[in-house]
């Protein structure tokens, strides 16, 4: 195994030692997307609704992690992702859409207006 597939694969935010507090939300937007990556490598057109199942139990699963390890309660306590599958108008293929909480979605919003493209 290659040291980039091993740090692919070890490498979750919930796991890293700064997790708590202001860190939190910025490990778990990155959890959320490899998490989200990782549940639908494998689908296709034809199977997006059971790919879409899994990944919805996976990302309960990661939002249950950082309130389980307290991460930041005033954050994750009580909120919620829902993926759904929508169409796109242009191309008429299916797309992937988080519904996020509104005080998720606020934190998350707030967070990347603080941090800039390209710097963790």
């Amino acid at each position: 195994m290659t040291e980039k597939a091993q740090h692919e694969i070890s490498s979750w935010g919930y796991e890293h030692p700064s997790v708590k507090g202001p860190n939190a939300l910025m490990f778990f937007t990155w959890d959320l997307s490899k998490t989200i990556e990782n549940a639908f490598k494998n689908a296709t057109e034809d199977t997006l609704d059971y790919y879409l199942a899994q990944a919805q139990q996976s990302i309960d699963e990661l939002l249950q992690k950082y309130i389980d390890i307290e991460a930041d309660p005033e954050t994750f306590d009580g909120q919620s992702i829902i993926l759904r599958l929508e169409e796109n108008e242009n191309s008429k293929t299916p797309l992937i859409a988080l519904q996020t909480s509104a005080h998720l979605e606020d934190r998350i919003i707030k967070m990347q207006s603080r941090v800039k493209p390209g710097h963790g």
